[in-house]
């Protein structure tokens, strides 16, 4: 299977040979860049996951004979064990986040549990992504639509599975300037061939990451553009990165000589607002906590009045 290169393809000029959708995607954005493209070399990944109603869950899982892994579960109810995965790392820095393929007909066929079993099958029995490229045709020629971005320390792939067993197509992060990006429709030829329904969000929300990635001045750290980059609401609230159906927000960052670190925020409406900071050491994986406890909730540098006290609702001279 031939690896593409380039991510430049705009697909506006789909728009006459798509069925038009004036509704929006309910679904995700996702990025990466690796080596020489960052700072501190290694891999940064990203993903903010986009739900209508969504209880969202950070966890390890480990089971004998299999990788251990840190990973973002949902479901749409807050019944546990939560049975689906948009993002994960292992124990070996293996990184996934995953994208719907919205733009297909009948996408819905594709359920979350068919998305969720790629990333598990990934992160429970590969160790790199040389291992994965080696077995692409097992993992990728199912015929189960969906959007994957992988990466280690070393290299990232982008990976378009069709709906028609067979049809996938990957490219390398190194082919595309250490860079990918994706939202929810087929970029990659001769993948665009799968495009059937055209919502414009998804479009907007390419266009805004790859211009924000492509555009990006000096090398790339997760402080300085990744976490600016997920807050993006350029475009308002139906069209930008960060929307109104944004529930989740995960970033990966692996870099070279160093422990990886997760920075994740819950902003689902279901459940209260949660940020969460990993270190993945050694020790982490060795002994995984039973629970994940999110970071306090602070007000620092916000001072207020007593309640019932008419300070609060005065105002003196230059405080407007």
């Amino acid at each position: 299977m031939p690896l593409r290169v380039g991510l430049t393809v705009s697909t506006c000029v789909l728009c006459t040979s798509l069925a038009l959708q004036t509704s929006n995607t309910h679904a995700c954005t996702t990025f990466a860049s690796v080596g020489t493209a960052n700072n501190e070399g290694g891999l940064i990944m990203a993903k903010n996951r986009d739900s209508l109603a969504a209880f969202e869950q950070l966890e390890v899982k480990r089971e004998p004979d299999e990788n251990a892994y840190l990973g973002l579960f949902y479901n749409t109810t807050d019944r546990t064990p939560f049975p689906y995965i948009a993002a994960g790392i292992n124990q070996f820095g293996l990184s996934v986040v995953q994208n719907e393929s919205a733009s297909i007909n009948d996408a819905s066929k594709f359920n979350d549990g068919d998305q969720s079993d790629a990333i598990y099958n990934i992160l429970k029995r590969y160790r790199s992504v040389a291992e994965v490229l080696a077995d692409q045709e097992a993992l990728f020629g199912n015929g189960l639509a969906n959007f994957l971005i992988i990466g280690d320390k070393t290299e990232a792939i982008l990976v378009e599975v069709g709906p028609v067993k067979g049809s996938y197509e990957i490219l390398k992060a190194s082919q595309n300037q250490n860079r990918l990006y994706h939202t929810n429709h087929y970029v990659l030829e001769p993948m665009r061939k799968f495009n059937k329904v055209f919502y414009p969000d998804s479009e907007d929300r390419f266009e805004t990451i790859k211009a924000l990635m492509k555009n990006a001045s000096g090398q790339l750290t997760a402080e300085g553009n990744y976490y600016r980059w997920m807050n993006s609401a350029q475009n308002g609230p139906y069209n930008s990165i960060l929307r109104e159906v944004t529930v989740a927000s995960w970033v990966v960052t692996l870099p070279e000589g160093n422990n990886p670190e997760l920075n994740l925020r819950f902003t689902s409406p279901s459940q209260t607002f949660q940020r969460y900071e990993v270190e993945l050491t050694p020790e982490f994986w060795n002994y995984p906590p039973e629970h994940l406890l999110p970071l306090p909730l602070n007000a620092d540098g916000i001072e207020s009045e007593p309640v019932g006290s008419e300070r609060r609702y005065t105002y003196t001279e230059g405080e407007l």
